[in-house]
């Protein structure tokens, strides 16, 4: 999802080659020897790993004339930006997770996951009230920039979450930010080629739940 809504974002054609993980080509074996798994960009006949990766990737290879790229001009704003996307890459996504597999636990221990979601997002909330300030909804300010894209796929992932793990986060009350970047994000034209999120809860019940059965 970072990959294509990168691409998407500075304007790059792509094709597109779904995998079957239960069956990997050998195409993506041989561009992936290493970890085996998506996304895999090739580019010039090389192969670029790691969604991070491919992002920064992207973002250098096709830089905008005007300067429009996805990581800031100045140094401090490009370590500040790797940051961020390092602790949604963490954090984010983990605490998430966290309450899927605590949904087969005990109260206490959906309690105790549900705080610690509570608590990364309110980490995240902070950081956005500190970045661009009012320049608009996005950590980039006005546009979208690398923290926007790694945390893109949460649109999609979250009612995913919150259906099976049945959690509800207090957006209205302790995320006024986060939830205008939801609206912002959604709306962007960029997203529009995200999955559904009821096929990513069928990936979702297919892989991550029997994991947690036990």
């Amino acid at each position: 999802m970072r990959a294509e809504v990168a691409l998407v974002l500075k304007g790059v054609d792509y094709e597109k080659v779904p995998q079957d993980l239960s069956n990997k080509s050998e195409l993506l074996l041989n561009s992936n020897p290493v970890y085996r798994k998506v996304p895999v960009l090739l580019h010039n006949g090389k192969a670029v790993c790691e969604s991070g990766i491919i992002v920064e990737y992207v973002d250098e290879a096709w830089p905008s004339a005007d300067g429009d790229n996805l990581l800031p001009a100045d140094a401090y704003g490009r370590a500040m930006a790797r940051f961020w996307a390092d602790f949604v890459d963490k954090k984010v996504f983990d605490a998430l997770l966290g309450t899927l597999k605590a949904s087969k636990g005990t109260e206490e221990e959906k309690a105790a996951a549900e705080e610690n979601a509570v608590a990364v997002m309110s980490t995240l909330e902070e950081a956005l009230m500190k970045g661009k300030g009012g320049e608009g909804p996005f950590f980039g300010g006005a546009r979208m920039g690398l923290v926007d894209v790694m945390l893109v796929p949460l649109l999609v992932w979250l009612p995913a979450f919150e259906e099976l793990a049945q959690l509800s986060l207090p957006w209205a009350n302790k995320l006024p930010r986060l939830e205008a970047w939801f609206a912002a994000s959604k709306a962007h034209p960029s997203t529009a080629v995200l999955p559904e999120p009821p096929k990513v809860s069928e990936f979702a019940i297919k892989v991550f739940l029997p994991r947690f059965a036990n």
